[in-house]
């Protein structure tokens, strides 16, 4: 890197931002640097100060995955900004955190928004990430990250970013996961205790088991597919949906 940017990942919720996080990890480790911080928090806030507030030490990088609103026009800051069909990552949001449709639709609303801030500004130090083309496409998607950020590594170590980060390498790390048990005051068991596992609760009071290493989470991906929301959500909520969504749809290119 010819720069030393904090990098953020600063997408909408359940739009492949962790997977994003993943690999900028892993090209700021492939050109010789440690990403900061090295043990992901739940809670990016302090990490956020921190990284505002001094230069990375040497062979560090700055690299945090937030869905705060980042200020834009920034030289020193890199972000970029996963988006997906809004209809689909809130089925999706419902689903991971257990959430009424109530709750779903005020978090689209508020991703919607976190998007267009991102992305209508034309702020050429964002770069975005389509769902769609991440998943269809990922050793494309990987090259062109490393190419916005000026990390030089080759097609090799590209295509071996995106198999250890594919589908079913995440898959197989999560089944692992949901295998680690938590009791009902959120205490993972033993597998947890060496501090790289923690709980995060839903908002059904159940818990899910949060990797420190890489931010994923037990039950972070599903196996169902995209236009699904038409067969999950009831005609009334449909249409609510896509009362708020409709004009953002549109701008982004997605069909009704």
């Amino acid at each position: 890197m010819s720069y030393d940017p904090i990098i953020f990942i600063a997408g909408m919720p359940r739009a492949g931002s962790m997977w994003t996080y993943n690999v900028c990890r892993s090209l700021i480790r492939a050109v010789g640097k440690q990403p900061w911080p090295e043990v992901v928090p739940q809670d990016e806030s302090a990490a956020i100060r921190e990284a505002l507030s001094r230069p990375p030490l040497s062979g560090q990088a700055y690299c945090i995955k937030t869905h705060f609103e980042i200020p834009l026009g920034k030289p020193h800051m890199r972000i970029i900004c996963n988006y997906r069909d809004i209809r689909d990552a809130m089925l999706s949001f419902m689903r991971f955190t257990r959430c009424s449709f109530e709750k779903a639709l005020a978090a689209a609303r508020g991703s919607m928004k976190l998007t267009d801030h991102y992305l209508q500004a034309g702020d050429r130090y964002v770069h975005p990430v389509n769902y769609e083309q991440m998943t269809s496409a990922p050793v494309e998607t990987i090259k062109a990250i490393a190419g916005f950020l000026s990390i030089d590594v080759s097609m090799e170590e590209v295509r071996r970013i995106a198999g250890d980060l594919s589908r079913e390498s995440v898959q197989h790390r999560l089944e692992k996961l949901a295998a680690v048990e938590v009791d009902d005051s959120g205490r993972v068991s033993a597998e947890g205790k060496d501090g790289k596992l923690s709980s995060a609760m839903n908002q059904d009071g159940s818990f899910r088991v949060y990797d420190h290493e890489t931010g994923f989470q037990s039950n972070h991906i599903g196996m169902h597919q995209d236009g699904e929301w038409r067969k999950v959500l009831s005609d009334a909520e449909q249409a609510e949906l896509m009362e708020a969504a409709s004009d953002w749809l549109l701008r982004y290119g997605f069909r009704p």
